[in-house]
């Protein structure tokens, strides 16, 4: 009988245990990536190449910056003026994804090749 009731206490704490760390994280994971930008900086648009890697359009003020992500580093690839950039998909929700794919991939695709001009 003892070890019926020390059996029942245990499955309820072990229970009780699980469902707190559920709250836990749930209400924890909420917290991020509420806020993708500062106050004078944010992430536009971000285009994952691979396993810790990316390339993203970053405003800063009023500058555009598309910078190169990796694990180890962030290296600036070129700054875009204003009149190529195409606020209106973006104002409305940063990252936005799929709708503001293909713009990023021209985008890309331009500066890649004017870098393969440079060399």
């Amino acid at each position: 009988m003892n070890s019926i009731i020390s059996l029942a206490s245990v499955l309820i704490l072990t229970i009780l245990i699980l469902y707190l760390s559920y709250i836990f994280t749930k209400s924890l994971g909420k917290g991020i990536g509420l806020k993708r930008g500062g106050t004078h900086m944010q992430m536009l648009d971000r285009l994952p190449l691979g396993q810790d890697k990316a390339v993203a359009i970053v405003q800063l003020g009023s500058h555009y910056y598309l910078i190169g992500i990796a694990a180890s580093q962030i290296t600036l690839l070129a700054e875009i003026p204003e009149e190529e950039i195409d606020l209106e998909g973006y104002e409305s929700s940063p990252l936005s994804g799929a709708e503001g794919y293909l713009d990023f991939k021209k985008l890309l695709k331009k500066y890649s090749d004017r870098h393969k001009k440079d060399e």
